[in-house]
């Protein structure tokens, strides 16, 4: 994607691979700047109005800059992993969100081709392993160098609603039927329902994963003695 005239950020402010706050002041003024939005994505993104479920979040549909304004190479890529797990006669449905090595994360990445930013793990009572409809989630770029992801995970009784998103300056965060987790402390979330309709979490500060690397590590991790008690409890579904 070429520069033009009309784009506000100047060639020595894209070329930096560091965020500033001069940065971020510029790219709010870009979001309301029509010289700076990507058209054809507006375009395309217009398909995704009324997709369905994916989250606590109805999809919107915004105009945005061109993601080449932050700077060339500053977006290479996104995703979300997720699985099924069982210990002791207990199922867990998991899923986490990536975002792949790019201009403005490589130097964090150390070697690693993406970096898993958010794990949720949610112990279930209930498994579809035909139609997939109880784990579902959506990760979006349109925030770009900011990214979201969202969804929800069904049990019988319950639903788990979460969101989470990383920003350019490295800070996450995400919100759980409406607690807040600061993932600068840790991205490894559990939810355990419990049979009175509460709900318990324990945050866990995993080490550096990977899409590669996040299905062996919660294999592993499920397995860890303080884990099992946490999702063995008698109170929990």
């Amino acid at each position: 994607m070429n520069l033009s005239c009309s784009d506000k950020a100047t060639v020595s402010e894209i070329t930096s691979t560091k965020w500033a706050l001069e940065k971020r002041e510029q790219f709010l003024s870009n979001r309301t700047d029509p010289t700076t939005w990507d058209k054809e994505l507006l375009k395309s993104d217009k398909e995704m109005i009324g997709i369905g479920e994916f989250g606590p979040f109805e999809i919107g549909v915004f105009p945005v800059p061109r993601y080449d304004i932050v700077g060339k190479e500053s977006f290479k890529g996104l995703g979300n992993k997720s699985g099924d797990f069982h210990i002791k006669q207990r199922n867990i449905l998991m899923n986490s969100f990536f975002i792949e090595k790019n201009k403005l994360n490589e130097s964090r990445l150390k070697g690693m081709k993406d970096r898993v930013f958010f794990q949720i793990m949610v112990l279930t009572d209930t498994i579809d392993d035909q139609n997939y409809h109880l784990n579902k989630s959506i990760i979006i770029s349109r925030n770009h160098p900011d990214y979201l992801g969202q969804g929800f995970i069904k049990t019988k009784d319950n639903k788990i609603d979460y969101l989470a998103f990383q920003t350019a300056e490295n800070n996450a965060y995400a919100i759980i039927n409406t607690r807040i987790f600061d993932l600068n402390f840790g991205k490894t979330i559990l939810i355990a329902p419990q049979k009175d309709g509460t709900l318990k979490s324990l945050q866990v500060k995993s080490p550096e994963l990977s899409s590669e690397s996040i299905i062996e590590y919660t294999n592993e991790f499920i397995k860890d003695i303080k884990t099992i008690k946490f999702l063995d409890e008698t109170e929990n579904i």
